[in-house]
């Protein structure tokens, strides 16, 4: 625990404190400084943390909060894998001949818990006596024993781990570290579709598995392998952040995408619009000048490579995908408009025969007359979204963001002022995560490596290009969704969801900045701010570029001496690490987890003109298997579980309020009642949607990005 260096129980900037106060304040930041500091080593140009400071550890409670998540998560795959040597259990061995064998293994699948090893170790040994007991006939079987001790044992092993070191030991135990031959993973092959859909045992069936079906919808398929559903998932889905509007010209600045350029790669036509739309009058101009036409453009995932795993090759793609907002949809759309896809090429650029175009309707030379191939290029497109929402929407573009920025205010901002006192319940936790993230997801062997496709060293150099390309400003919510063109799409759940988060925040965080700062003279004097702003943008430390709001100082270091640009500062901090994470963050078992829809690996290389696809069960040479789905959405499950606190609100007991200055809790009381309209709000916006969209209601956000 750090001394205090003021009596005062308000915070207080710098300049109004007296010379002894403030050499207090200097040293206290000296020792911070021994605490918190940068490394670049891991991800080249990406600064993180060095260390886990102390203060940055999780809490008993946050603990406790994911212990609870865990559980089930734990009994939901010890299900799986019975019901999966069940099912083994059935198809391989007579029936009439193994009475004994099937009440032991009832009797173990059925009341095994990891949390009484010693009582099941007995009901286990009497499943392999009974084994041991079947005729010579079945001596071919012997293997079966084997496979079923290592993985009750790899069960055990595993919960007795997370026990001692916490959840991340989920994170690097796999079923198939349990299944490591042959033989034994064989169990883990999907014989049918359904196989993906019965690994949910106990867990709550997701939102993508539980759409109800409107009468819009066609009959034919689960809704979440419809096209509605894959069109809306570019604006109200895990990851909404790589739609593009398609423009006549790109204006400077701008990110959205040139027709000329798009056609370059993907030779799209009126031809060939209308053949999807039925529409001879719709023209690509025309579609561009109503603002209607959308892409979505994985050229990031160009020359990615990926790796053999577990013997089997895996493969990836980079692939473009058109939009069109129709607000006539055709049927087995929402009748109120729908984003509909129109075509997906599966590279960067077209081949006839090697990268054909695809359609829904088979209009466009791919040779998919039973648009099977139209199936598995909307996975692909899937699959390389998630890529990307984890290696950049997600991990880079949030909790590597949000790191330096913890590292920066501890070093540079006493704990005596406002600034800090704003920030800390939106940092809490996010070195520790993170800390967690680089030992055991981007690391070899570990979650990304086995869960998501590209080779490490390929997802490494995706996050540091990503980091390399963040510009402040043009993140904003202010600005971003002009950038991208986009601003002017009709409907867009999430945009429009946190849109009245983002008024919000900024309303509070410029309340609250103005009882500490008078006027922009008193952000220039603040000395202690302008080094947390250099900190920021010097490459020596955070190196963020893009902060157009500031000004040369006289020794050439940036400074600001805008209130209001402060202001955009801070708030914008404040949305990435709640918002923008959020919406990031807990969609992913909600509308991730379904592998037939939405992986993130592939097992088959992309189809070609040539391909034939004969039926919906050859489908799962391009889809994970069985093991790799189960560890994926249970790691989902995990991530999209844990909720320590509520977006708004900084105490969990309200008679001891986090905030003590008189001033400032009635401009938390005026933020919390802002939150509670905009929940109003977006729940009612969701009973007319398609499904709901429920990533952005304040209920559902926590403060900071502690999982």
């Amino acid at each position: 625990m750090r001394p205090k260096t003021n009596a005062s129980p308000n915070p207080t900037l710098p300049q109004q404190m007296t010379p002894d106060e403030r050499q207090a304040r200097e040293f206290q930041l000296t020792l911070a400084r021994t605490e918190y500091n940068y490394m670049r080593s891991y991800l080249e140009g990406v600064p993180m943390s060095a260390d886990l400071p102390a203060a940055e550890k999780f809490s008993i409670d946050f603990e406790a909060q994911v212990v609870q998540v865990f559980i089930p998560l734990a009994e939901n795959f010890k299900n799986a894998v019975s019901n999966l040597l069940e099912r083994e259990l059935e198809s391989d061995l007579p029936t009439a001949a193994l009475r004994s064998v099937e009440l032991a293994f009832d009797k173990l699948s059925k009341e095994f818990s990891l949390l009484h090893p010693a009582r099941d170790a007995r009901d286990l040994h009497a499943f392999f006596e009974s084994l041991a007991a079947l005729p010579k006939a079945f001596e071919g079987l012997l293997n079966l024993p084997k496979d079923i001790e290592k993985m009750i044992a790899g069960l055990a092993a595993v919960f007795k781990e997370f026990i001692a070191t916490g959840p991340t030991a989920f994170l690097k135990s796999t079923l198939f570290d349990m299944l490591n031959e042959t033989h034994g993973r064989n169990y883990l092959l999907a014989q049918s579709i359904k196989d993906y859909e019965d690994l949910f045992v106990s867990l709550p069936t997701p939102l993508m598995l539980a759409l109800e079906r409107q009468p819009w919808m066609p009959k034919d398929d689960k809704p979440c392998e419809q096209d509605w559903f894959f069109g809306h998932l570019q604006i109200a889905g895990f990851n909404t952040t790589n739609l593009r509007g398609v423009v006549a010209e790109r204006s400077a600045g701008s990110k959205a995408v040139a027709l000329a350029d798009l056609q370059q790669k993907m030779p799209i036509s009126d031809a060939l619009l209308q053949g999807v739309l039925g529409d001879r009058d719709i023209t690509l101009k025309h579609a561009i000048a109503e603002h209607r036409l959308y892409v979505c453009d994985y050229s990031m995932l160009e020359g990615a490579t990926a790796d053999c795993f577990h013997g089997e090759q895996r493969y990836l793609a980079a692939p473009i995908a058109l939009f069109y907002w129709n607000p006539t949809p055709p049927p087995g759309y929402p009748p109120n408009g729908a984003l509909q896809p129109i075509a997906i090429q599966l590279a960067q650029a077209f081949d006839a025969e090697a990268a054909p175009i695809f359609t829904p309707n088979n209009s466009a030379g791919g040779n998919d007359a039973n648009l099977l191939k139209w199936r598995i290029a909307k996975y692909i497109v899937n699959v390389v979204c998630a890529i990307q929402h984890e290696a950049v929407a997600h991990l880079g573009d949030c909790h590597l963001i949000i790191e330096p920025m913890v590292v920066a205010a501890h070093r540079q901002l006493s704990e005596q002022h406002p600034l800090l006192k704003l920030l800390l319940p939106h940092f809490r936790f996010t070195i520790n995560i993170n800390d967690d993230a680089i030992h055991s997801l981007i690391t070899p062997g570990g979650v990304v490596a086995t869960n998501v496709g590209p080779a490490i060293e390929s997802t490494r150099a995706l996050v540091a290009s990503a980091h390399q390309a963040w510009r402040w400003d043009e993140n904003s919510p202010d600005r971003v969704f002009e950038l991208r063109g986009v601003d002017r799409l009709a409907v867009f759940p999430f945009r429009d969801d946190t849109r009245l988060l983002w008024t919000a925040i900024k309303r509070y965080v410029g309340a609250y900045l103005r009882v500490y700062y008078r006027n922009d003279q008193d952000v220039r004097e603040d000395n202690e701010l302008q080094g947390w702003i250099f900190e920021l943008t010097s490459p020596l430390y955070c190196g963020f570029k893009g902060l157009n709001g500031l000004v040369p100082g006289a020794d050439g270091r940036a400074r600001i001496d805008s209130l209001d640009y402060l202001i955009d500062i801070v708030a914008h901090i404040i949305y990435l690490a709640g918002p923008q994470h959020a919406s990031v963050n807990y969609a992913q078992y909600p509308l991730m987890s379904y592998m037939p829809s939405v992986a993130g690996t592939i097992y088959k290389a992309p189809p070609a003109r040539s391909t034939a696809i004969q039926s919906i069960d050859e489908c799962m040479a391009w889809y994970p298997p069985l093991d790799v789905g189960l560890y994926t959405f249970s790691f989902e499950y995990l991530l999209s579980g844990v909720q320590y606190d509520t977006f708004g609100r900084f105490e969990h007991n309200p008679h001891l309020p986090y905030f003590t200055d008189p001033r400032v809790q009635p401009l938390v009381t005026e933020l919390q009642g802002d939150l509670a309209l905009i929940e109003i709000e977006i729940r009612k916006r969701n009973q007319t949607r398609p499904m709901p969209y429920p990533f952005q209601l304040p209920s559902q956000i926590p403060n900071s990005i502690s999982i």
